[in-house]
């Protein structure tokens, strides 16, 4: 049996973000997953505002990469 932590179970769940996101990766927000709050980051080319629907895309170490729901992933 593998494990998987709490954590990597949050790739694909969708949440909301509580405090601005900047885009393209250029620091770092707060957003709301699965009744828990987490640090995210994103990609994308603008910010994603608080009350932004999101889901999460992956993560790195304890931060959450995400994007705003619906939205595809985005290359520079």
């Amino acid at each position: 049996m593998s494990y998987q932590s709490f954590i990597d179970r949050l790739v694909g769940q969708s949440g909301v973000v509580v405090q601005t996101v900047p885009g393209l990766g250029v620091g770092t927000g707060v957003v709301k997953v699965s009744g828990q709050v987490w640090s995210a980051e994103t990609e994308w080319p603008e910010e994603l505002a608080p009350g932004t629907p999101i889901m999460v895309a992956g993560r790195s170490g304890l931060v959450l990469s995400v994007l705003p729901e619906g939205g595809q992933h985005y290359e520079r």
